[in-house]
């Protein structure tokens, strides 16, 4: 109990907050007398639009210029003088048209055409109002007609405004006024009017229609039910031999025998309601309704307007479901194709092509037999736009595209609709579409060119199958889509790991193909360096990649690191799929151990590549391979000795510092065939040749055979008959010519030369 009492409280202080936040409304014509205020209250400060103060502050006077029609404006009040500081209260004053003399008893009503016409005196600018969907709607009578010294005019009234006098639907304002219901109204006099004083009761009512166009007796209940336009402007109805009542606004129908088709039912109107029928009036008019027998409603929802291609699926019962292959449907006068015929559990089920709608309302008529035929069900259901579809396209992992991929499948994003499935639907030659939940993939076909927009089918999945995969309606998406192919780069570095690589580097080792590995160094026989290639297997790139736009680069470097130029490759190779490999041979190598560094990436080419940005611009693979193998080289040089000395006895002593011969030399190689530092030497070299002497003034000048190690730095063109190097020797010499003088026990040589040449062998 506790509880009410808070919950009546509640209710109570906010409908009194709401009055008092909400501003009386008073207005009266401009010229007239004052009027009161009303409530015990005085208005405050002064007064606006023209208003004039009267009775102390308690009556309020009417503008005099007629200006002043249609000013609102807001005046505050108070219960006196003093409280007028701190009072919040406001009354809102209109100011109107002086009243027109309208004869009442003027009033006609054209219900069907949404017309009230009247006559009087100074009508111009008068308000005529009714309820609309926000409350109180009007209209107003811009240009009076005159008729013999009469004003007539003409409002637009809603079709299904009442012609009952007491529901006090039409109202008369005058010119100028607030339409407002609770808005308080006085004359030129000052005194308040009656509301009743602007009631409309139109003396002469006229309809056309009683029931709507396609209705018709629906008894498959047991009972018919029939609406009624215009309920309040019928006073009796008769059906003949069966009982029919109005009620609730409808007309209800006893059920007829079964060889009833048709029923005449018989109005009597109001007696000051006219039903008038191609000009003609008929006082007790009788329309005649078809029977129908057979429970019919659209089981796809609303349709949709605004497109060509519109369907609607309509589920019959009963009788009218077994031979539902006999009836025609229509749509007003106009027969509607079948497309579909569907029975399921003693329900059938039907799909009608009702092409483009453009009314808020569809009705389907099903009927027996040829001609007009007999009517056994009528549907009715709302229409609504078409929703607007618009796509965005993608390739998983990729940015959004603006194109139909030819060559890999790209996911469709499109709008969710509650109720209803979007499908994506093909177009032959043109592209494949699939729809797997709520993911839909698009992949046009190969020989499409030119643009396409994608189309959807608009399903309704709470239909029965296979109803559920019926197209109700074909949405376009208004953006059209060039079809061409999608290139992502392929996984050229990825594959060189599997058995079947994209591209590879061969070179034939003792007869037999040798694959060398991406990443590390390989090292090849010298005879395997006109086998060597690399392969472009066309054959193994999937036709989803695209076309690979590939720049190759192959160096050939000596063993000193130069390059050879005239083994330099940079190219741009185009790579598309095909049913065999392409070849490119590898040129210039032309010493043991050059090195070929072959570098093959994906041009980072926004205008080719999807994702193109992230692309590195490092290689995507890389091969490296040394021609040649050996774990020694012996070899002869010319060596050029300049400062030499030989430590012997003390006739042949001394520094010598003009020398050559010819040297060989045998040294270890590292596995990129670079010579040792160390090696053993041995040779025939000619001593002092430019008359070398010792201490004592004898000739050191003589050819000796010498043997022993040097430290060998190649600076030039190394391993070739061309190598440049710098020596440290340290020999025995046994001497082969010279002076004869002393003994003939070997010598020993140390010091530095120039060696030019390089001619032996690898082992």
């Amino acid at each position: 109990m506790r509880l009410v009492w808070l919950v009546f409280l509640f209710v109570v202080l906010s409908l009194g907050i709401a009055r008092v936040a909400q501003a009386e409304t008073l207005q009266a014509p401009f010229g007239g007398r004052a009027i009161p205020l009303g409530g015990n209250r005085v208005a405050c400060g002064i007064m606006p639009g023209g208003w004039g103060i009267e009775a102390l502050g308690r009556a309020v006077r009417p503008p005099l210029a007629a200006s002043a029609i249609g000013q609102a404006v807001e005046l505050k009040v108070a219960p006196t003088s003093e409280a007028c500081a701190r009072s919040t209260d406001t009354v809102k004053l209109v100011t109107t048209a002086r009243w027109p003399r309208i004869d009442r008893a003027s009033f006609s009503l054209s219900i069907d055409e949404g017309r009230l016409e009247g006559r009087g005196h100074e009508l111009r600018n008068t308000v005529v109002t009714f309820p609309g969907e926000q409350g109180v709607a009007f209209d107003a009578c811009r240009e009076p007609q005159n008729d013999a010294g009469t004003e007539v005019c003409t409002w637009r009234v809603p079709k299904n405004v009442s012609a009952d006098p007491a529901a006090r639907a039409l109202r008369w304002l005058p010119a100028g006024a607030d339409v407002s219901p609770d808005a308080i109204t006085f004359g030129i006099d000052g005194r308040r009017a009656d509301p009743a004083t602007f009631v409309i009761a139109p003396s002469r009512v006229q309809v056309s229609q009683l029931v709507p166009p396609d209705a018709a007796v629906d008894v498959s209940s047991g009972t018919g039910l029939v609406p009624l336009l215009h309920p309040e402007i019928i006073s009796t109805v008769e059906c003949g031999n069966l009982r029919c009542t109005v009620e609730a606004g409808r007309l209800t129908v006893q059920a007829p025998p079964a060889s009833v088709t048709a029923l005449d039912i018989k109005f009597r109107l109001a007696p000051h309601v006219a039903y008038t029928k191609k000009g003609t009036q008929d006082p007790q008019p009788t329309v005649k309704l078809s029977i129908l027998r057979c429970p019919m409603s659209v089981a796809s929802g609303n349709a949709l307007r605004g497109v060509d291609s519109a369907r609607v699926v309509v589920r019959l019962e009963g009788q009218c479901a077994k031979d539902i292959g006999q009836l025609r449907f229509s749509i007003g006068t106009h027969r509607t194709d079948v497309v579909q015929l569907e029975t399921i559990q003693d329900v059938s089920y039907a799909v009608l092509a009702v092409g483009n709608l453009d009314g808020p309302q569809l009705s389907i008529v099903a009927s027996r037999g040829d001609g007009e035929g007999s009517v056994v069900g009528i549907a009715r259901v709302d229409t609504q736009p078409a929703p607007l579809v618009r796509t965005i396209l993608e390739l998983p992992g990729y940015p959004t595209i603006d194109f139909i991929p030819n060559n890999r499948p790209a996911r469709v994003h499109h709008p969710r609709i509650n109720g209803v499935v979007l499908a994506l639907l093909p177009v032959q030659d043109v592209y494949t579409a699939t729809n797997e939940g709520d993911t839909s993939m698009v992949q046009g076909e190969i020989n499409a060119a030119g643009y396409v927009a994608l189309r959807f089918g608009y399903r309704v999945p709470a239909l029965p199958s296979p109803l559920d995969q019926v197209d109700l309606a074909v949405l376009v998406d208004p953006l059209q889509r060039n079809v061409k192919e999608a290139t992502i780069p392929a996984p050229i570095s990825l594959s060189a790991h599997t058995d079947r690589p994209l591209v590879e580097f061969i070179c034939y080792e003792n007869g037999r193909p040798y694959f060398v590995r991406p990443g590390i160094i390989e090292h090849l026989g010298f005879e395997s360096s006109d086998s060597c290639r690399i392969v472009f297997h066309r054959e193994r790139l999937l036709p989803e990649y695209g076309t690979q736009k590939l720049q190759v680069e192959i160096d050939v470097r000596k063993l000193d690191g130069s390059v050879r130029a005239e083994a330099h490759v940079s190219q741009t190779v185009i790579l598309r799929a095909g049913n065999s490999p392409r070849i490119a041979w590898i040129k210039g190598v032309t010493t043991p151990y050059d090195r070929i560094i072959v570098r093959i990436s994906h041009v980072a080419d926004e205008t080719h590549y999807l994702g193109a940005q992230e692309i590195l611009g490092e290689p995507s693979i890389q091969w490296s391979v040394v021609l040649g193998k050996g774990s020694f080289r012996l070899y002869a040089t010319t060596a050029i000795p300049t400062g030499l000395y030989r430590v012997s006895d003390s006739d042949h002593s001394g520094a010598l510092t003009l020398n050559f011969g010819i040297i060989s030399r045998l040294t270890w190689l590292d596995s990129d065939g670079k010579e040792g530092l160390l090696g053993l030497e041995g040779g025939i070299m000619a001593f002092g040749l430019t008359g070398a002497t010792n201490s004592a003034g004898q000739n050191l000048t003589q050819v000796g055979a010498v043997l022993g190690i040097g430290l060998a730095i190649p600076i030039a063109n190394a391993q070739s008959p061309t190598q440049a190097s710098i020596n440290l020797h340290g020999w025995v010499e046994q001497r082969l010519t010279g002076n004869d003088s002393g003994s003939n026990t070997p010598a020993i040589i140390f010091g530095p030369s120039i060696s030019i040449g390089n001619i032996g062998t690898t082992f």
